[in-house]
């Protein structure tokens, strides 16, 4: 790719990120701002999907050769008698459910377990 591409491109997608940018802080819906600003919302959201599939490549992956994921198994200590959770998190793969009297061990396991993942 010559100079005046990459120019062109990084330029574009400059363009891009404050058009995004203005969108979001505008407080309008995103097919209000479109149309207000003649923008095909197919290009919007096209546009969009590449600056964040940008941003997800440049973040630094951590480097861990050798570990490998463990798991435990989490217990609760004592039973809780009205089940009702003191913590309840729904997560779009699972919900966790912390309850009164968990332990300190054990919240702790299941926020760095937690925090792996997120």
């Amino acid at each position: 790719m010559d100079q005046v591409t990459k120019v062109r491109k990084y330029l574009k997608r400059e363009q891009w990120l404050a058009l995004i940018s203005d969108c979001q802080s505008s407080g309008m819906t995103v097919t209000a701002w479109c149309k207000q600003n003649d923008i095909c919302e197919q290009t919007y959201y096209r546009n969009l999907k590449k600056l964040r599939e940008d941003a997800c490549c440049s973040f630094p992956v951590p480097a861990q050769p050798g570990k490998t994921a463990v798991f435990k198994q989490l217990q609760l200590q004592q039973p809780v008698s009205d089940g009702n959770a003191a913590v309840l998190i729904h997560l779009p793969y699972a919900t966790l459910e912390v309850y009164n009297g968990a332990g300190r061990e054990t919240l702790e396991a299941v926020l760095a377990a937690l925090k792996s993942t997120c």
